[in-house]
């Protein structure tokens, strides 16, 4: 995801920004792009700032100059926006999570549309009538997250512009039985220090479940203080694992292993992707994980192959779906043999030169591309329409309130 966009500034703007950064200036916000900044024209270049809104006057200062790209703090907001709102979480600011709890909610949406459509426009060369936005309940909407630790063994998340760790003993993102165990692991007199904790609350048996950064040893007799979590560690991954049902499928879910987050948007997900189905003879999944489109695929496909290239995620996968073809590799190493369909839900940097390469070599029917980055989708889809694919359906889902990030599910139709 391209969070950080690169203005155009010459060397004259360079020298005269050098002789001002931190002294106050004022400007007006044209509008919020990729990554949750807004942009400001000054005579010295554009500036980005973070927590403002559209058509605000602002005071603030340039803070860093980094490749010519001006970074700046916001002093204080002149005119504030009438979208503008009290943000309610105290980390907010610090943490480097959310960046838009300052916005109500039914702007955000308006505000992620609108990167959306820049982002289509300015990277893709596309300009079209972007959708609405399937929302999600704005708060308690996250049941899966890492948390990363501080020397003293402190959890919480990483602070805003470093690589510390801010202590969070409370998420509004994230249900009631997360933020219990944050709390009462905060309040501990002297927590073991485990660098990383990946959580995972099962929304069907609400049970909350931890994989460590590294097995226990004398740590394990602080780990009984909380009975209530179920903890594994590399070694004893099985611990952790459970049953989830979505939609009437079985699934194998662990903490160690990548799941969507918002489970308020799992069916909307595969409703989506289910509508762009019909029979056929192979669906390859790309990025396939522990399957999470694997029930719909099945439904349409008399042979279904899911690729993915972590060994636990697959033999989660494997356990829960025993009919279908699952190959433990890196998606460049997978031979692409023929399909009629490929689905892929790469990483935020999107579908590799060599994958894209070897995608449109084969020259699938259909392509069905789910993103968390509208940046790389931008560019990928860019590529797929110059090769003859037309873009035919495009849905936006909110994934993640209270942050720039928005997820996009698109179908593609080859037609020549």
């Amino acid at each position: 995801m391209i969070s950080r966009p690169h203005p155009e500034m010459n060397e004259n703007q360079h020298t005269r920004v050098a002789q001002h950064i931190g002294s106050p200036r004022r400007g007006v916000v044209e509008k919020i792009i990729n990554g949750g900044w807004g942009l400001v024209r000054s005579d010295e270049g554009v500036v980005f700032l973070n927590y403002v809104l559209p058509g605000e006057e602002v005071l603030y200062r340039v803070k860093e100059k980094a490749r010519g790209i001006l970074w700046g703090e916001l002093l204080e907001v002149l005119s504030p926006a009438e979208h503008r709102v009290k943000p309610p979480c105290p980390y907010f600011g610090k943490c480097g999570g959310c960046v838009f709890q300052h916005i109500d909610y039914q702007y955000q949406k308006t505000i992620k549309r609108d990167i959306l459509a820049d982002d289509l426009e300015r990277i893709g060369g596309y300009e079209a009538v972007v959708p609405g936005i399937v929302e999600s309940p704005p708060f308690q909407n996250r049941v899966r997250a890492r948390m990363k630790a501080q020397k003293d063994g402190k959890i919480g998340f990483i602070r805003k512009g470093t690589n510390r760790v801010i202590p969070i003993n409370q998420c509004l993102l994230f249900p009631g039985k997360i933020n219990q165990f944050l709390e009462k692991w905060n309040a501990l007199d002297n927590p073991p220090f485990f660098h990383q904790m990946d959580i995972l609350m099962n929304r069907d048996n609400q049970q909350v479940y931890i994989h460590l950064s590294h097995p226990p040893k004398e740590e394990k007799e602080v780990l009984k203080l909380f009975p209530e979590v179920i903890f594994s560690w590399k070694g004893n991954e099985d611990a952790a694992v459970s049953g989830l049902n979505i939609k009437g499928a079985s699934y194998w879910v662990s903490p160690a292993a990548f799941f969507q987050v918002n489970p308020f948007q799992w069916e909307n997900m595969l409703n989506i992707v289910e509508s762009y189905l019909e029979p056929c003879d192979t669906i390859i999944d790309l990025y396939s994980g522990v399957g999470f489109f694997i029930p719909v695929l099945k439904k349409y496909a008399k042979t279904v192959i899911g690729v993915e290239s972590d060994g636990f995620s697959v033999t989660l996968a494997k356990r829960a779906f025993p009919g279908v073809e699952f190959f433990k590799l890196a998606v460049e190493k997978f031979g692409f043999p023929d399909a009629d369909v490929i689905v892929l839900d790469p990483p935020r940097s999107g579908i590799s030169k060599y994958v894209m390469k070897r995608i449109l070599n084969r020259q699938y029917k259909k392509i069905i591309y789910i993103s968390c980055a509208s940046a790389a989708f931008s560019r990928d889809m860019k590529i797929l329409r110059e090769q003859g694919c037309q873009l035919t359906d495009l849905k936006i889902l909110d994934l993640f309130p209270q942050t720039a990030h928005l997820e996009t599910i698109a179908c593609f139709t080859r037609v020549y």
